[in-house]
């Protein structure tokens, strides 16, 4: 996803070449971070309560990511993959509800890609 590309290679430039070579690194002290306690306590923890959000474990927030991407008509192929899923079944299984019940473009690739239209 382009947003996502962007942020990591702006985050490149900080933390590339760093001996540990892990991506995100604190920015407070600029090492790698110990552990998930201490990103909950020190930062997830603080910024949800500065964006209004109640507390949910950073693990949530992949479910959410994959709900937002299925009701934005995102292939569920490639949101199972994105998630990781052995199987897409596993994904519709999971986020069926997310699946936009009606969309003005439903059936419309099709329409044009193999000319049904004349018929």
């Amino acid at each position: 996803m382009p947003r996502a590309l962007e942020a990591l290679k702006s985050q490149k430039s900080i933390s590339f070449l760093h001996p540990s070579g892990r991506v995100f690194l604190n920015p407070r002290t600029g090492a790698p971070w110990t552990g998930d306690q201490t990103i909950r306590k020190t930062l997830w923890t603080h910024g949800l309560k500065r964006a209004g959000v109640r507390y949910r474990r950073p693990y949530q927030t992949r479910h959410t990511y994959a709900s937002m991407m299925v009701s934005a008509g995102e292939p569920l192929a490639w949101v199972s993959k994105q998630m990781g899923h052995a199987s897409v079944v596993t994904t519709a299984r999971i986020y069926a509800s997310w699946i936009p019940a009606t969309n003005s473009q439903t059936g419309m690739l099709a329409d044009a890609r193999y000319g049904m239209a004349g018929y």
